[in-house]
């Protein structure tokens, strides 16, 4: 079975200066790969509040985050094609620009809402049963796995 490829960032903040802290994607075989993002020099948007939410520190980021552009060039080696589903497409598509353009790149990665995959097209509810939103960006992506999953089994 060949999964869709699915993209989750969490930030270091909710306002547009944010920054991404960590970032996960699945492969094609449905294995998911995560990874903390060590912050650019540029980048200060930090929300203490978060820490709660996602469980990382400043100070983890720098010690356990790999650089942006080892983040960059790992996710463009795993991907068969430059298409990626994601919870929050804006806002992951905003947080992925960030890391490239910290490295003074373009993103060549198209970006859609996960609701445009079949199966997974009415998540609403769902996502309110699986407090998804207050998930770490990793266990997102394997909620999503297991959704798409669980809808394709069912045809």
């Amino acid at each position: 079975m060949e999964y869709p490829s699915f993209i989750a960032i969490d930030a270091s903040s909710y306002e547009d200066t944010a920054h991404p802290v960590a970032i996960a994607w699945s492969l094609a075989d449905g294995t998911v790969k995560t990874t903390l993002v060590q912050p650019d020099d540029d980048w200060d948007d930090w929300d203490f509040a978060l820490e709660d939410l996602h469980g990382i520190s400043q100070d983890t980021l720098y010690q356990m985050g790999e650089t942006g552009w080892s983040v960059i060039r790992e996710l463009e080696a795993d991907l068969d094609q430059p298409y990626l589903l994601a919870d929050d497409a804006e806002r992951c598509e905003l947080l992925l620009e960030k890391l490239y353009e910290a490295y003074g790149k373009e993103s060549s990665i198209e970006i859609s809402a996960c609701q445009a995959e079949p199966g997974l097209d009415s998540l609403g509810d769902w996502y309110e049963d699986t407090n998804f939103w207050h998930q770490p960006c990793d266990e997102r992506i394997r909620l999503l796995l297991f959704k798409w999953n669980e809808s394709n089994n069912q045809k």
